[in-house]
């Protein structure tokens, strides 16, 4: 919805128009032959060859790293989606950090986790660059109910937020998704969306107990620590944690 995959989709474009001689619509173009563009975008299984979604997923992956030069252009959008959080957060991590350390060829990574947005500035001495798609939030005005529990109007407002996708690319992260927005623009209905904004906070609500108590932990080391050099990773390391909450 916020203009992604038709972002890295341009990009290849205008890489094989300029290549090529075409017009390149854009007032000016600064690049870097490319010796081939290679894609792994979309979900799609293969019934014929008995692959799944994922199987596809991490073939057509599995090609890209074969083939790759530091001349490429790569496109990987959402790797790791189709299979647990923690296997293809992890799967999306080895990828990035191969084609950045070891291919080192132009590459454009599009992700959901977050996490991997910390380790992508400590990818490459500062070749990676983190960037996403701007967006306005907005809550309605709705009247606020006195005998209404707080949590409830929270989660209310969650479900109603207003989400507009401006389609323009910012530098940083976006500390957060807006599935709910989409999903109530797709009609799901309020109950649902309610249930699904109640637990949203809940995990969220979890996961950032979890950062600040490992942000605590880190501090007692920092404080605790004799070494200079140690300590100054640590802080960067803190400070990176901080930010995330």
């Amino acid at each position: 919805m916020g203009g992604k995959s038709s972002y890295v989709r341009a990009v290849a474009l205008l890489v094989l128009l300029a290549q090529t001689g075409s017009f390149v619509p854009a007032a000016a173009m600064s690049l870097t032959p490319t010796d081939a563009i290679y894609t792994r975008m979309g979900a799609r299984d293969n019934l014929f060859a008995g692959e799944s979604t994922f199987m596809v997923e991490v073939s057509e992956t599995a090609a890209i790293l074969r083939g790759a030069t530091p001349r490429s252009l790569v496109i990987l959008d959402e790797l790791g989606r189709g299979t647990s959080t923690h296997d293809g957060a992890a799967i999306a991590h080895a990828v990035l950090d191969h084609v950045v350390r070891e291919t080192r060829c132009l590459t454009l990574f599009i992700t959901h986790y977050q996490s991997l947005a910390r380790v992508a500035q400590g990818l490459g001495d500062g070749r990676v660059r983190c960037v996403h798609m701007r967006f306005e939030a907005s809550s309605p005005n709705t009247n606020t109910d006195a005998s209404r529990p707080q949590n409830d109007e929270r989660e209310e407002e969650v479900a109603d937020e207003e989400i507009t996708f401006l389609y323009e690319v910012a530098d940083g992260v976006a500390h957060r998704s807006y599935g709910l927005n989409v999903a109530r623009l797709a009609r799901i209905p309020r109950r649902v969306l309610d249930v699904a904004a109640h637990k949203s906070r809940e995990m969220e609500e979890g996961v950032k107990a979890r950062r600040l108590r490992g942000a605590a932990r880190l501090l007692g080391d920092i404080l605790r620590s004799g070494e200079v050099r140690e300590g100054e990773d640590q802080l960067e390391h803190l400070a990176s944690s901080i930010e995330q909450l």
